[in-house]
């Protein structure tokens, strides 16, 4: 299954809403990439796991963004680098760099085509490939005038280890059968679940584990079988499709206590 750039709540514990950044984010992590007119000078990068929030970082005075979002910008095969690594905060931001500069950290895999218009303004999720690290939402809002807004989305992958986007990694745009949650709770005080990682090495200690995900029909065909978890998940929740498209049919994680 792909990774999608979106979680949501479920149902036995709600899955914490992951930040959507620029279009419909949590609130922690929603910042904007670029001011009203103009893109910015990095891109705000997807949650590499719902526990984990990035910080805030002050652009490259040496880098400067394109005047108008175009498909050059973030463009697949182009590398990046982080401002503010290994720290902790609201978000993450990321700066274009030569691929062989020794200040390159992650590699675009793929590159949505560029949205303009009204299209552009509309929210979107990135559809990524497995094992991406990261998704850069790169939106360009016009507030005066709705012909100038630009959007698009790019998905990278990490040039070296750690990998948070593999199963069990604890982060990556989306949650896949493998990966590992914890049991926490929402603002609100509702029930929740995040992501961490499978060794343990991530700041909480992984819970329950995902070992299946099936799409729950919401109008079922006379004869078809509905799908349901194993009897060992004692946690499932909902991924939603990305935003703006049509979810009929959410997809359903069950998740299994961890030994």
């Amino acid at each position: 299954m792909k990774r999608t750039r979106t979680r949501t709540a479920g149902t036995a514990l709600a899955l914490l809403t992951v930040g959507l950044l620029l279009v419909g984010c949590e609130p922690a992590k929603n910042a904007k990439a670029a001011p009203p007119s103009s893109p910015s000078p990095t891109a705000a990068a997807s949650s590499t796991g719902l526990s984990y929030h990035a910080p805030s970082a002050s652009p490259s005075s040496t880098y400067l963004p394109p005047t108008r979002l175009d498909d050059s910008y973030f463009a697949e095969g182009s590398c990046a680098r982080s401002l503010n690594p290994g720290g902790s905060g609201t978000t993450a931001h990321y700066e274009m760099v030569p691929c062989d500069s020794p200040n390159a950290e992650a590699k675009v895999t793929k590159r949505s085509g560029t949205l303009t218009g009204v299209a552009a303004a509309l929210p979107h999720g990135a559809d990524c490939p497995d094992g991406t690290d990261l998704a850069l939402d790169l939106t360009q809002n016009a507030l005066t005038d709705v012909t100038r807004n630009r959007s698009a989305w790019a998905c990278l992958r990490n040039l070296h280890d750690p990998h948070p986007g593999e199963p069990g990694g604890g982060g990556g745009p989306g949650i896949v059968v493998g990966d590992c949650v914890y049991a926490t709770k929402t603002a609100s005080g509702s029930d929740s679940v995040a992501e961490t990682r499978c060794d343990g090495q991530g700041d909480h200690r992984p819970e329950y584990k995902v070992d299946k995900e099936y799409v729950k029909q919401t109008v079922s065909l006379k004869g078809s079988t509905e799908q349901t978890c194993p009897d060992e998940a004692t946690v499932t929740f909902t991924i939603p499709a990305p935003p703006g498209a049509l979810a009929m049919n959410p997809t359903v994680a069950c998740a299994e206590p961890v030994d």
